[in-house]
C-alpha cells in the first residue's frame, strides 16, 4: 500500500510541506495527495500534541473514505499545538506508514 503523501495542514505555515490554514477556532483542515492503488479502501487521520505520538492507536485513526483527500479535525484546544499524519489502507485492512507529519497551532 502506498503512503498517503504530502500532507498539508491548513492554518499557519512552516514550509512547503507543512503549509497550514483554518478559519474556525478549534479546527484544522488537512489535505493530502491521493493514493492511486486500485485496492485503496480509504485513509485514516492521526493527531496528537507531541511529534510522532498520536491519540489514536495504529489502525484506529479517524476514517476517511476512498476518493476524499481532505478532512476537518474539530474539537481541538485553542492555543494548543497539534501534529497530524495520514495513512492509507486497503481492502484487506493493510495500512501504509504514516505520511509526512504537519504541525499546527490552533487559533
Amino acid at each position: 500500500m502506498a503512503i498517503a503523501s504530502l500532507l498539508i495542514a491548513c492554518g499557519g505555515s512552516s514550509g512547503s510541506a507543512t503549509n497550514a490554514t483554518s478559519t474556525t477556532a478549534g479546527t484544522a483542515t488537512l489535505a493530502w495527495d491521493a493514493v492511486t492503488d486500485p485496492s485503496l479502501q480509504g485513509y485514516r487521520v492521526y493527531y496528537g500534541t507531541f511529534a510522532g505520538t498520536y491519540l489514536q492507536s495504529p489502525g484506529q485513526g479517524l476514517p476517511v473514505g476512498n476518493g476524499t483527500t481532505t478532512y476537518k479535525v474539530t474539537g481541538l484546544n485553542t492555543g494548543a499545538t497539534y501534529y497530524f499524519a495520514v495513512t492509507a489502507y486497503d481492502l484487506q485492512g493493510d495500512e501504509s506508514a504514516y505520511s509526512n507529519e504537519v504541525v499546527k497551532v490552533i487559533p
